[in-house]
């Protein structure tokens, strides 16, 4: 029967399981986030462009002028769709690495239990001795005070 010294051991390399899988979850995090606020400055851009645009178009803008935003708008869409390719990458990759830390967390968990119940059974086995060791002597305190 393994010790309560071998869980903790187990418990311990778990832990840094469990902590290494948190590093790379708040890697992906970072990851995510810096793409997913590209994403939203290309989408702000395109909004801008696309007012100058329409105000081009309402008021005598030239021919060039009109061409050019709208292939510079076109020119954004390809990014904002290659971006929003990444960020949805970036996004399923750290829904992975969360998937990972929850399932180190439940390990972690499970051999914390683990050890709680076995110190549990440690501590309700010294009792039962020690209550044991107490009925000998307070047995053989009367049979030597019943022999005197």
């Amino acid at each position: 029967m393994a010790t309560i010294k071998a869980y903790n051991k187990i418990l311990n390399h778990q832990e840094n399981i469990k902590n290494q899988a948190l590093l790379a979850y708040q890697q992906a995090i970072n990851d995510f986030e810096r793409s997913a606020e590209k994403l939203y400055l290309l989408l702000n851009k395109k909004e801008q462009v696309e007012k100058e645009y329409n105000y081009y178009l309402s008021s005598s803008g030239t021919v060039k002028t009109l061409a050019t935003h709208y292939a510079f708008i076109e020119q954004i869409k390809e990014r904002i769709y290659t971006v929003q390719v990444e960020v949805n990458q970036k996004r399923a990759v750290m829904e992975k690495k969360q998937q990972k830390l929850t399932e180190e967390h439940i390990e972690v968990k499970k051999f914390e239990k683990i050890i709680e119940k076995k110190q549990l059974k440690l501590q309700e086995q010294e009792n039962y001795l020690e209550i044991q060791m107490m009925d000998e002597i307070s047995t053989r305190q009367y049979f030597n005070h019943g022999n005197r």
